[in-house]
Formats: structure tokens, C-alpha cells, sequence
């Protein structure tokens, strides 16, 4: 029956494991952290307790994929691969761990590192199925948050243990890698939270993941740095257990969603959020310098000093880009202003500029100025007769003919309805008279315009000289149409252009 709730019967196996998986995951990651070792001491409880729950996730994270439609899936499969290789390498770990084997590095580094390696290739390809095309702006502002942060990494992390003899080759590669991929992730949340202006769920849910982890391994590098210790506290354990319930949360989100595919409004402009962002990324390697130098610790000044500069260039052209993306916006809407939209020739308001440009110019060279307005006969009848669509499909070809046929020296615009007009510059009245007759034989699709032109006369206002032109166009029409009136061939009399005339 409409209207009724579905009873938990009614809801698909595969929905209720999910969601039990889900809840049991999220729910083991602070029992592990922190009431299995208040209540166990014994390391074998908490660690395979820990392990329990990576494998839950594994499995939340896995049957959520599994449901994600297809054509969707791909970037998805490569976090699910991260999964398992986590799986392996905890349990790889926690061996070692057990059998208290103090290896740097373990067997089970490599294993971390491939799960991070897939974890960025799905990340990516996640953000350019939603962005195919990634602004400039966008990758760069990514790109200065995420250079501030490896600045810092390669000053105090990578450089000491890069130069310290002490370490064999392996740990000083792992122990560099680690670092690098961290930078990685942050450039890849600045990517992801810069660019739309609205977060699918998915996508949220995996960012807060990504920014779990670092958090977590910034602070594991903290103590490191701090305590010469490879001991960490169970707390830890909750930062690593929801950065993998985080990630099934995003899988799940993305099985019952099609957001994460959907065409997105992309931001491009410089909100003040983005901009203090930006500003503190830049300014950071500076005052972690000025703090060090306060500190009596000034040794890696030129470094961080290095670093800045390049970081102020990066800010520098983020600037310029957006500058430059002004300017174009600026063009864009200067000339929708002058064009009319359905045409694209110039419309009724940049006329009168152009109107007293072609006259300007026939001032200055001494050349024959015609003005035309051009009528569509019978235009209200074939629309009604074929639809608006064809009506306007009238009016773009029309526009377009006669634009190329007017030549270099003239300009058209829309004046209004189906009625156009033209300047023409001309050595001679009969050769443009000429040009401006032969537009009656580029009307489109079997229909048939009026025309009627004026000569300025050097002196006569522009607003005399439309008037003109109007005249010589209504008798255009009343003599039959489809033909080419010139308004000094009038009688001084002509008819009242209102009567008789549509």
C-alpha cells in the first residue's frame, strides 16, 4: 500500500548487511581505541580486536562497491583493492608485532604504500569522473596548499632522514615515501574540497576520510619527532580504524546516489574562505621560520625562505589567472550586450553606435554611406503556419546570409522583430544599391524580404536618416514587397507609413 513504511522485511538482504557492517564498523572503532585496553591488557586481545575491525570495514567497504551502478564503479574497485591490501598489511604487522619484531622497515611497509598508491589512483579518478576538465585556478590553489605542506615535510621529515647515515637505504626510501604520499593526499583534498560549490555525499564522506589519515599520520610523525619513541598510544588505533569505516561510508553514499557522477557547478572566483586558506598556506613556512629564528633554531631559514618564494609565485599567478579570467568575462558580456542572442548580430542598442561610426567614417574618407532596414515579408504568417521554431530558424539563417553578403563594408543588426538594418560603405550608389538588392535573393527557405534604403547626405541626422530609410521600406511593401526601394526616388508625398501595411 502507498503512503505505508517499508517493514524491515521488505528491505533487500544485500541493504540490510550493509547497513549492519556499516554500524558494526564505525562502532569497533572506539571499543578498540579505547575500552578493550582499559579492560585487556594482554596485546593479543587488542590487536586481534583491531583487526576485527579493519576486516569489518573491509567487508562494509566491499559490499557497498558492489552496489554501486557500473558504469560508476571502476574508481570505486581501486579503493577496495586499497582495502585489501590494508587487510594484508595489518595483519602483516600485527605478526610482527606479536612475535615483537622491531623491523624498519617491516615487510609490511611496501604493502601500506601500494594501499596508498591505490587509494590516490581512486581518489583521481573520482575527481575527473565528476571534472573532467579541472581548472587551472583550481589546481593551482591545490597545488600552493599542498606546496606548503611538503615544504615543511621535506625541511624536518624528508632532508634529516635522507641525510642520516645512520639509516640503511630501505628505511631511508620508506621512511621518505611515507611523507610524500601524505602531500599527495593533502593536495588531493584541496582539489577535491576547491573545486564544486556542492559536496555530494560521497565525495564528503571520503575527504573527511583522507583527512583522517593524514591527521593521523601527521601525528604518528610528531611523536616520532618529539619522543624518539616507535610506540603509540591506543587512541591512535581510532584514527586508522575510521579513516576505514569512513571509506565504506563513502562507498555506501555513492551505491544509493548517482551525485558523484552528476554534472556540478564548478566555483572559479576567489571566496574569502578560499582566500584565508590560501593566505595561510602561503604565509605558514614563513612563520615557522620566524618561529625558529625566535627560537634560536635559524639553520633552515634559507630553506624555508627558498620555499616561500616559490609559494608567493604560485599565489602570484593564481592571481593573474583570475585576473585574466576577468578580463575574458568582462569581453563576454561587453559583447552579449552589443549582439542579439538569437542571431548573433549586432542589436538594437550598440546600432546607433555603429550607425554613427559609419558615419564618422564616411566623413572622414568621402565615401557613399546607405542605410537599409530589411523586412521579412509575411513573417507573422509563416510562423504561425510553422511553429516558432522555424520561425527563428528563419530569422538566424536570414541574419547569417546577409551578414556574409553585405561584404567587409558593411554591418547589420536586428532592429527589431523580423526587421534588420544595415550600413553599407560604397564607392558609388548603383554598386551599392547592387549589393543591397542582391540580399533579397539570400532570404532562406523559399521567403522573400522588403527593402528600403537612404543616402546620407553628409549633413542630416542619424535619426532623419532612419526615417528615411523607414519610408523608403514601407513602400517597399506597399508596392508588392520583395523588392528594393530607394527613398530618393519618392514622391515628396508618401503615405502614412501606419495605414495599410503590415
Amino acid at each position: 500500500m502507498t503512503g505505508q513504511p517499508a517493514r524491515r522485511d521488505d528491505v533487500p538482504g544485500h541493504q540490510r548487511l550493509v547497513f549492519w557492517l556499516g554500524t558494526l564498523a564505525l562502532v569497533s572503532c572506539p571499543v578498540v581505541a579505547f575500552l578493550i585496553p582499559a579492560l585487556w591488557r594482554g596485546n593479543v586481545v587488542v590487536t586481534v580486536a583491531y583487526l576485527v575491525s579493519v576486516v569489518l570495514s573491509a567487508a562494509f567497504l566491499t559490499v557497498a562497491v558492489a552496489q554501486v551502478p557500473a558504469a560508476r564503479r571502476r574508481p570505486w574497485l581501486a579503493l577496495v583493492l586499497m582495502m585489501g591490501l590494508s587487510v594484508v598489511g595489518e595483519t602483516w604487522f600485527a605478526v610482527l608485532d606479536l612475535r615483537s619484531v622491531q623491523a624498519w622497515p617491516s615487510p609490511a611497509d611496501p604493502v601500506y604504500l601500494g594501499a596508498y598508491a591505490a587509494l590516490a589512483y581512486g581518489v583521481l579518478a573520482l575527481d575527473r569522473q565528476r571534472n573532467h576538465r579541472p581548472a587551472f585556478g583550481a589546481l593551482l590553489e591545490a597545488g600552493i596548499v599542498a606546496g606548503s605542506v611538503a615544504l615543511l615535510a621535506l625541511v624536518y621529515l624528508i632532508f634529516p632522514l635522507v641525510t642520516d647515515g645512520s639509516q640503511s637505504p630501505a628505511a631511508r626510501l620508506v621512511g621518505t615515501l611515507y611523507p610524500l604520499v601524505d602531500v599527495l593526499l593533502v593536495f588531493l583534498v584541496a582539489r577535491m574540497l576547491i573545486g564544486p560549490r556542492q559536496q555530494p555525499a560521497a565525495i564528503r564522506w571520503l575527504v573527511l576520510a583522507m583527512i583522517v589519515t593524514v591527521t593521523a599520520d601527521t601525528v604518528q610523525n610528531i611523536i616520532v619527532l618529539t619522543t624518539d619513541t616507535s610506540g603509540f598510544p591506543h587512541w591512535m588505533d581510532l584514527l586508522w580504524l575510521l579513516f576505514y569505516a569512513l571509506l565504506g561510508c563513502a562507498a555506501r553514499s555513492a551505491s544509493i546516489s548517482g551525485e558523484t557522477s552528476a554534472e556540478l557547478v564548478v566555483q572559479n572566483g576567489l571566496t574569502i574562505t578560499r582566500l584565508v586558506v590560501l593566505g595561510l598556506a602561503a604565509v605558514l613556512p614563513s612563520v615557522v621560520q620566524v618561529v625558529l629564528a625566535a627560537n634560536g633554531h635559524p639553520q633552515d631559514g634559507a630553506y624555508l625562505g627558498a620555499g616561500s618564494l616559490v609559494l608567493l609565485v604560485m599565489v602570484v599567478a593564481r592571481i593573474w589567472d583570475l585576473l585574466q579570467q576577468v578580463r575574458r568575462q568582462s569581453t563576454e558580456l561587453a559583447r552579449m550586450a552589443r549582439t542579439d542572442p538569437l542571431t548573433g548580430v549586432a542589436n538594437r542598442r550598440s546600432w546607433d553606435f555603429e550607425l554613427a561610426r559609419a558615419m564618422a567614417t564616411a566623413s572622414a574618407t568621402g565615401s557613399v554611406l546607405l542605410v537599409a532596414l530589411l523586412d521579412l515579408d509575411f513573417f507573422k504568417k509563416y510562423n504561425d503556419a510553422h511553429g516558432h521554431q522555424a520561425g527563428d530558424d528563419l530569422l538566424k539563417e536570414a541574419a547569417r546570409a546577409w551578414s556574409l553578403g553585405v561584404g567587409p563594408g558593411g554591418r547589420i543588426a536586428r532592429w527589431g522583430g523580423e526587421e534588420f538594418a544595415v550600413t553599407l560603405h560604397c564607392t558609388e550608389v548603383a554598386t551599392g544599391l547592387g549589393v543591397l538588392d542582391s540580399l533579397r535573393g539570400l532570404v532562406p527557405f523559399g521567403q522573400t524580404c522588403s527593402i528600403g534604403v537612404a543616402r546620407w547626405d553628409g549633413l542630416e541626422e542619424a535619426e532623419a536618416l532612419l526615417r528615411a530609410a523607414d519610408e523608403a521600406l514601407y513602400e517597399a511593401k506597399r508596392s508588392g514587397r520583395d523588392r528594393l526601394v530607394l527613398a530618393s526616388d519618392l514622391d515628396s508625398e508618401v503615405p502614412d507609413p501606419k495605414q495599410g501595411v503590415a
